[in-house]
């Protein structure tokens, strides 16, 4: 793949390009921002696992920078009942083969405590029979390979998982975020053309996720837990090592 980029349309889009080719948009202004067209063969939501979470409203960007290597789009996001940060970094793997690390911490800004029970991410356009826990799970879409892989920190690892490729953390029972704590959750999401081995395919999704182990990870963290910002380092395999913001645009639209 060329060198990625991360094209802004302010309040509305960022679109993550390799090259000339558009591998995705995605939608941060949207009132349930995701991802969706280009190279990515189902759309890709995920928001604060809590029954109905509301409408996100975008408040400032944390980061938006392309190099060779990788692009990412990072912001701030205050929802009804909780404050989010969340990252999008995305990185070719060899081939047309893609991998796109999501991470977001969720913070109870409702004053009461507040049950998780939905799910932290969806990939609805895929088609997959709901599973017991596993570490990762994959499916065919579009003629493609699609590889979910959950962090071994995140809440109830291994996840069960539902129909649709998506991870079932709280099937069995909810976990009751306290007021003012946060919790953190990450995924890689790996793209391939549909002969690549699914098991390869989740080995490139670990290797993406994988970084020396930070404080408190993937816990139910004090409300002194930093707020809005990564709880764990990149993973080597995404490292930056010169960063441009794209279009010139600021961190702040």
């Amino acid at each position: 793949m060329s060198r990625m980029r991360a094209d802004l349309t302010a309040g509305r889009s960022v679109t993550v390009a390799a090259g000339d080719l558009t591998l995705f948009m995605y939608a941060y202004g949207a009132p349930r921002p995701h991802l969706a067209g280009g190279r990515l063969p189902t759309p890709v939501t995920w928001a604060p696992p809590h029954a109905d979470p509301g409408a996100a409203r975008h408040v400032t960007f944390t980061e938006l920078s392309a190099t060779p290597q990788a692009a990412t789009i990072a912001h701030h996001l205050r929802w009804p009942a909780v404050a989010e940060w969340r990252s999008l970094t995305t990185a070719p793997a060899g081939g047309d083969t893609w991998v796109l690390l999501l991470e977001h911490t969720v913070t109870n800004t409702s004053g009461a405590p507040l049950p998780l029970d939905g799910p932290p991410l969806a990939l609805p356009a895929v088609t997959a029979p709901a599973a017991g826990r596993a570490e990762w799970r994959a499916a065919r879409a579009a003629g493609c390979t699609v590889v979910v892989v959950d962090d071994s920190a995140n809440l109830q690892h291994p996840p069960r998982w539902s129909a649709g490729l998506s991870p079932a953390p709280f099937e069995a029972g909810p976990v009751v975020l306290g007021a003012d704590r946060t919790v953190a959750f990450r995924y890689a999401v790996v793209v391939a053309p549909a002969a690549r081995p699914a098991p390869a395919l989740a080995a490139l999704g670990r290797d993406a996720l994988t970084g020396p182990p930070p404080p408190r990870r993937g816990e139910i963290c004090p409300g002194a837990h930093p707020r809005h910002r990564p709880v764990r380092p990149r993973t080597p395999v995404l490292a930056r090592r010169c960063e441009t913001r794209a279009g010139g645009a600021p961190p702040g639209v």
